[in-house]
C-alpha cells in the first residue's frame, strides 16, 4: 500500500465519485420520466433539471480527477481546489438526504480534492520549517 500515491488515490476517488454522481443523475432522469408519465409535470421538471445539473457536476468531477492525474500533474492545487468546489456545488444541488448515492459520490469527490492538496501542502510545510 505504500507505493500508492495521494495523486493515484485521488484519481480513483474522483472517478468513482463522478461515476456515482452520474449514476444518481441517471436515476433522477428515470424518476423524472416516471413522474412525466404519471402526469406530474412540476415534479418531472424538478427531477430532470436536478439530474442534468448532477450529470454535469459528475462529469466535471471525473474530468478534473483525470486532469489532475495526468495532464495537470504539475498543478495539483488547481485540480484539488476545483474538485472541492465541484463537491460543494454538488452538495448544494442535492441537499441533505435527497439522494444517498449522490451524497456518497460527493464524499468521494471531496476526498479526491483533499488528496490532491496533500503533496503541495506537505512540500510547503517542509520548505517553511528550518532545517
Amino acid at each position: 500500500m505504500s507505493n500508492i500515491t495521494e495523486r493515484a488515490l485521488g484519481f480513483g476517488f474522483g472517478v468513482l465519485g463522478g461515476l456515482l454522481i452520474a449514476l444518481a443523475a441517471f436515476i433522477g432522469l428515470l424518476i423524472g420520466g416516471f413522474d412525466l408519465a404519471m402526469g406530474r409535470l412540476p415534479a418531472a421538471v424538478d427531477a430532470e433539471s436536478e439530474a442534468l445539473v448532477l450529470a454535469v457536476l459528475g462529469g466535471l468531477g471525473m474530468l478534473f480527477a483525470f486532469l489532475g492525474h495526468r495532464p495537470w500533474a504539475d498543478r495539483p492545487v488547481t485540480s484539488g481546489v476545483l474538485l472541492l468546489l465541484i463537491a460543494v456545488l454538488a452538495w448544494a444541488t442535492v441537499g441533505p438526504a435527497e439522494s444517498v448515492l449522490a451524497l456518497v459520490g460527493i464524499l468521494f469527490v471531496l476526498l479526491a480534492g483533499v488528496l490532491y492538496l496533500i503533496p503541495p501542502a506537505r512540500y510547503t510545510v517542509r520548505r517553511a520549517l528550518p532545517a
